[in-house]
């Protein structure tokens, strides 16, 4: 199924856990539509501006795909409202700084970038089709290895 010209949900339900574990991580018709609204409002003019495709790393994840990786199963990517993704060759603090400046978003996560390493870490952003909080945030491990979160400004 077509979400937007560029983007199926296929590719927005593709878990090499997953297939792994033999479970099924296909969304219900209201996180299909959550799904559409991501590709139409993120994805889709991120890969419109950037002109070079997204590798989707996680999108929607089911309860039980959730619980296998050790997320919450009230995390939006169960609800098909967010997707960790990157562009190939494009610093992802560059592509998280275009969608903070330029596109409505529900939460925005640079995660784990390096200035040492402008292709590390990844994006993760969401959108909910009811109501957005455009906050922002950078995430990254301390001492003791545990990811904290920091207001992005």
């Amino acid at each position: 199924m077509k979400l937007t010209a560029n983007f199926t949900l296929d590719e927005l339900v593709k878990s090499q856990t997953a297939v792994r574990k033999d479970i099924n991580n296909m969304p219900n018709p209201d996180q299909i539509e959550n799904l559409k609204a991501l590709a139409a409002n993120i994805l889709q003019p991120v890969r419109s501006h950037f002109d070079k495709p997204l590798i989707i790393s996680s999108g929607f994840r089911c309860a039980e795909l959730c619980i296998a990786i050790g997320s919450s199963i009230n995390s939006q990517h169960a609800k098909g409202e967010a997707a960790d993704f990157e562009i190939w060759g494009t610093s992802n603090e560059e592509l998280a700084t275009w969608i903070k400046s330029e596109l409505e978003f529900d939460q925005l996560i640079l995660e784990f970038w390096s200035e040492d390493n402008p292709n590390s870490g990844w994006v993760h952003c969401s959108y909910s089709r009811d109501h957005n909080r455009n906050e922002s945030l950078i995430a990254s491990k301390n001492e003791a290895g545990k990811t904290k979160y920091k207001p992005w400004l």
